[in-house]
Formats: C-alpha cells, structure tokens, sequence
C-alpha cells in the first residue's frame, strides 16, 4: 500500500486492506462449517449436482461475506480512526456471524429447515427444552471462535504488505465473483430444465435465492408452456425408469420377536384440517373423553401445514422434502408393504375418495382393495363411517386388518389466502366447530362398533389430524405452526393407565413405533426403549434424524 501522506486516507487504507484479508479467512471458516448443509442434506445424485452443490457453497458464502464487508466493514473504516477498535468490532462481528451459523447447521441437522424468527419463537418453548439444549450446547464454541478470530485479526494485521505484495487478492477475488455468476447461471438453466439433483438444493444453504428466469425465457421465445410441461414429463419418466436405483428402505429390514404377545389389528382415523385445540369437552367431547382412557399427546405436529404432505408424513415417517421422489415413483410406504407381507386385510374409506396424490402415488400404491378402485368415489363422512362397519362385521375373527379412515372437513377448513375481519374469523370458527363436532360423531360410532363386536381389546387405535387449521392470514407468524398443531389420541391395547404427553411428538413417530410394536423392527434403536414402553414419546427431529438414517431413508445408488 502506497502512503499519500494524509493521515485520513492512509489510516482508512490500512483498514480496508486489513478488512479484505480478514474477511477473505473468514469465508474459508464459513465454508468449512457449510460443509454439515451437505454432510447433513447428503450428496446429489449425479456428478452435475454433486459439482454444484461445493460450487454454489462457495459462491453463497463469498457473497455473503461481501454482503458483510461492504454494509458494515467498509464504512466503519471511513468512521472508526483507532485500528485496535475496529479490529474488535470485526472480530465481535464476525465471532456472531460464525455462532449463529453453527446454531443454524444444527437446527438444519434437526429439522432440515433454517432458522427464522418463528423458528427461534417455536423453539422457546418449555415443551422444546432438549431440543433447545442441543442447540445451546455450540455456544460453547463462542470462546474458540472469538480466539481464532482474534489469530485471524493478529496475523492479516502483520502480514498485510505481504499478502498486498503478493498480488493474489484481484486472481482471487475474479475466482470468487465466478463461483457466485455460475451458481445463479446454473440454476437458471436447471429451472428452466426441471434439472431435480440442482432444482432440489434451493435452501440448502442459509438466505440462498437462486434466481430463477422462466418469465425472460419465455419472453424471448426460449421457453414456452409446453417445453416445460415436456421436460417436467421427461423428467418423471426418467424418474420412473431408474426406480431401481432408488434405496428404499436403506437396507434390508432385520425384525426379532415382536413386542406384542398376539397379533394386534390397527386402525388409523384422520381429519383434514383437524386443529389441536378442538380436543375439549364442548367441540369434541367423545374423543375429549376417550382421550382420557388412553394417551393424549398435548404436543403433536403433523408432517406438513397442508393434507396431501400431513398423510404423507403419517404412512412414511419421513420429512416432506422426499414427497417429490416418493409420488413421482410411485413406491409405497414400508409399513404398508409389511402390513401386506403380514397378511393383514386392509379396509380403506376416504370421503374425499382415493385420485390423490397422497393415496394412489403413494401410501396405497400396491394395495388392491374394492375401495381403491372405485378411487375417484366421494362420500360423505357418515357413508364413509357406515361403509366402513359393513366391512369390519365381515372380518373373519382369526385374521388381522388394518384399517384407514378419512374425513373431510367443509369450507371452513380452507386456508385463508386474504386477511380476514374478526367477524369473518367468528363466523368461520362457528362453522368449523359444527363440522368437528359431526366429526366427533363419526368417530363415536367407529369406537362403539369395535366395543359393541369386542375388537377394541385387540386393536390400536390411532386418531390424529392431517394437518391443523388457523383462522389468521397464512403470513402471519403463529399460522405455520397452529397449521401443523393437531391432536393425537392413541389407545394402545395392554395400557393401564391413561396418560397426557406434553412432549413434542410429530408423524413422524408413528411408523417407526408401528414397525418396532407390531413386526419387531430392530433397525433404529433410537427409538427402541420409548416403543417398548408403547409410548410414542421422542421429540420429532429425533425420531425424524433416526428414521432419515436409518431404515426410512432414500438415496440413490452412485
């Protein structure tokens, strides 16, 4: 660095040319923790994304970096003259940029989504405080952060000439300024293609928008409805042919002895649009009152905020984020494909019918009963509960079954999409509670039958929603989680006494209890000392992390 001899310009010089270099380490630091985003989300499937997933870390994470230097390090060298003060703010700056980083690959790791303000405000919970130590745990890292940025600082201070002489800041910075135009460019190409190993890393990474340029394209004549209608065809054609290669479950299942002395039948009741607080004596009060024979889990979320994922969640044990892979494929669930092997007979009623993507693309894509194939029949939720006891009165006594029931909820259920008035919302949340409450008939008559014909000694019932309801605007900051709040009643046949579960339990749950109660499934054993239990009792991003790593989890063969 020239000096031109006044004080001002020289001192703000040495700043800005310290500031470069130490944001230059930083980003290396950066990097190197992105690294849990790919261990964590796993490698693409093809050398193309594979490619793009390191290139694109290191393209988000340099423009991040600039982002931090030009907004804050820049002007503070023009405002702060005392060296040593500027250097702590860049270390302290830059010590809580690392920490929250750390923060959020751990939330990712947990519930493979990042932190955002309702995230954090979710976390907060009392009903979260394991999950909320695990991720106050690397604040512990806080002190090593703060001292190797403090080497940083030292080091870029003394060997700045050095690094200016050496001429590599102009070689480097192009590299860098290339990684990020590649990486915008890249996924505008893999948009416009329906390129899925690209297209799927969108929020891999923190605060990452990959532009996207369908409108241009199409503007220019490059693009038009009907190319990406082909390709998104060709894509799922390819998709179908190739899956062979797609490992699902990881691993042949191993089972030992089941924990279950008999052979249990099991009965799964879901409502769409079913909110968790409707469970009270006034809205629901027969299954208020059989929550109170059996568990009550207080804190149960659904999969997803919407049904066609919310039941996707419940048969698959898995995150949504594989919902794509599993309907394009059309692979069934294992529990499913076990129940079957199992010799179970299974009775399937739906008021919405069967021609969705949650039912025949996926949770009963290798069933074959009557009900399936008159799919695109709908009922009415009293003739799908009246359908659904002429089938049990003709269940041989020695044979086990499995049932699945459906009800839908009415208008009032809809997502808002516009702000509502409160008179709105009071008039809305009238007609919603008349339609739980036809729902709470419905499941009266299904457990008085299995009462009235001795069955419910011998069977585990299950009734939950798919997903939750809010009557506020689905932007609001409460809406995505009272959308996925639902209840969860289970009586679990050999169950004494009655409990309330206030711990956070998730769908996600369910098939891996399922599989290790009934069939003896020994492949996850982070769940096994809760099943044997019969509680469903492990928080979701557990059970979520043991079934993605364990006998639910899909990866296509390199």
């Amino acid at each position: 660095m020239v000096e031109t001899g006044n004080k001002f310009h020289d001192n703000a010089s040495r700043l800005i040319s310290w500031g470069h270099w130490f944001t230059f380490f930083n980003l290396i630091l950066i990097s190197l923790i992105s690294l849990r985003y790919i261990k964590y989300a796993g490698l693409a499937d093809t050398p193309v994304g594979i490619a793009y997933q390191f290139i694109s870390l290191i393209g988000h994470a340099s423009f991040l970096c600039a982002v931090v230097f030009v907004v804050i390090l820049f002007p503070l060298a023009f405002i702060i003259r005392m060296q040593r003060l500027y250097r702590l703010l860049a270390i302290i700056i830059s010590t809580a940029a690392l920490t929250l980083l750390i923060v959020d690959t751990q939330i990712f790791k947990l519930y493979s989504f990042h932190i955002t303000p309702l995230i954090w405000q979710f976390l907060q919970r009392p009903e979260q405080v394991e999950q909320i130590y695990s991720i106050n745990l690397h604040y512990i890292s806080i002190p090593i952060i703060f001292a190797i940025e403090l080497a940083i600082s030292y080091f870029v201070w003394r060997k700045r000439r050095v690094l200016q002489a050496k001429a590599i800041g102009k070689p480097i910075a192009i590299f860098l300024f290339t990684t990020f135009v590649i990486t915008h460019l890249t996924f505008i190409w893999a948009d416009a293609t329906q390129y899925r190993p690209i297209v799927q890393q969108k929020s891999i990474y923190p605060l990452s928008y990959p532009m996207t340029a369908r409108s241009f394209l199409t503007k220019q004549g490059w693009l038009s409805d009907e190319k990406l209608l082909k390709r998104i065809n060709q894509q799922s054609a390819y998709a179908n042919a190739q899956v062979e290669y797609l490992h699902y479950p990881k691993s042949t299942l191993s089972f030992m002895k089941p924990l279950a002395s008999t052979p249990k039948n099991v009965i799964l009741i879901s409502a769409g649009g079913l909110r968790a607080d409707m469970l009270n004596e006034n809205n629901m009060p027969f299954l208020h009152s059989l929550s109170k024979q059996g568990l009550n889990y207080t804190m149960h979320f659904s999969g997803a905020t919407n049904r066609s994922q919310g039941i996707f969640s419940l048969f698959y044990g898995l995150p949504n984020r594989y919902w794509p892979e599993i309907t394009s494929n059309y692979i069934p669930p294992i529990l499913m494909t076990h129940l079957s092997k199992e010799n179970y007979n299974f009775g399937l009623f739906s008021s919405i019918g069967f021609v969705h993507p949650e039912f025949l693309q996926s949770s009963f894509s290798e069933i074959k009963t009557p009900e399936l194939e008159n799919y695109s029949e709908q009922n009415s939720n009293a003739s799908s509960t009246l359908k659904w006891q002429q089938w049990i009165t003709k269940q041989p006594q020695n044979e086990k079954w499995f049932s699945f029931i459906y009800y839908k909820q009415g208008r009032a259920a809809a997502n808002n999409t516009t702000p509502l008035t409160l008179t709105a919302q009071s008039q809305k949340l009238t007609q919603y509670q008349q339609q739980v409450l036809a729902i709470d008939e419905q499941i009266n008559g299904v457990i008085s039958t299995l009462i009235k014909k001795d069955l419910l000694e011998n069977t585990i019932v299950i009734i939950t929603g798919t997903n939750g309801k809010t009557f506020d605007n689905l932007s609001s900051n409460d809406a995505m989680i009272h959308n996925a709040h639902v209840p969860l009643v289970v009586l679990w046949p050999g169950i004494q006494e009655p409990r309330q579960i206030t711990r956070m339990t998730s769908h996600v749950d369910i098939v891996p209890t399922l599989m290790e109660a009934l069939f003896g499934s020994k492949d996850n054993p982070d769940y096994t000392a809760v099943v044997k239990a019969y509680l469903i009792t492990e928080s979701a991003n557990m059970s979520c992390r043991a079934v993605r790593k364990n006998i639910l989890f899909i990866k296509k063969k390199k």
